[in-house]
């Protein structure tokens, strides 16, 4: 009978170590695809941003709804959504995505203007994006002749809170 029990304790052990690796598997992969959805859906957009006019490209996917490209052809703005994520609960606009550029006020926004000189070294910045032989000055849309931008997608998911981001430079 004492080995009887012995054995079903050791069997409830296997069972029960066993089901915590399913289960932490599951969770696993569950993260795993929704950060490959998150860098398809920035590739996606990326795209996008290449196949856009360039000399209307900032204006279309800026935070600024006043300068917006008239219908049909206006802009998305500076957030996205990403099919299959759902937004963290903090997020302001409640949108997984956001398309971030060197500006000033910093995050865009209604009056937003692109600079030059805003400092972040993974978009390169400060730099002369408008070929005018400087880098400290406002660029006034469709003059520039680079457009660096940072693709940010922020959800939470089976893995917590997650971030994926891509920094692009952009030319016509």
């Amino acid at each position: 009978m004492l080995e009887v029990a012995l054995l079903t304790v050791f069997l409830l052990i296997a069972v029960g170590g066993l089901s915590g690796a399913v289960l932490s598997s599951l969770r696993v992969s569950r993260a795993t695809e929704e950060s490959a959805r998150a860098d398809a859906a920035i590739r996606a957009l990326a795209a996008d941003m290449q196949s856009t006019a360039f000399n209307v490209l900032y204006r279309q996917y800026n935070g600024d709804p006043n300068d917006d490209v008239p219908a049909p052809n206006a802009g998305p703005g500076n957030a996205f959504d990403v099919r299959g994520l759902t937004a963290r609960p903090d997020d302001p606009d409640g949108r997984v995505g956001r398309i971030v550029f060197p500006t000033e006020p910093p995050g865009g926004g209604p009056g937003e203007r692109l600079r030059e000189d805003v400092e972040d070294a993974r978009l390169g910045m400060p730099r002369d994006l408008d070929g005018d032989g400087d880098d400290d000055d406002d660029v006034s849309a469709g003059t520039y002749l680079v457009l660096p931008v940072r693709l940010v997608v922020e959800w939470r998911g089976a893995g917590g809170t997650r971030t994926v981001s891509q920094d692009f430079l952009l030319v016509p």
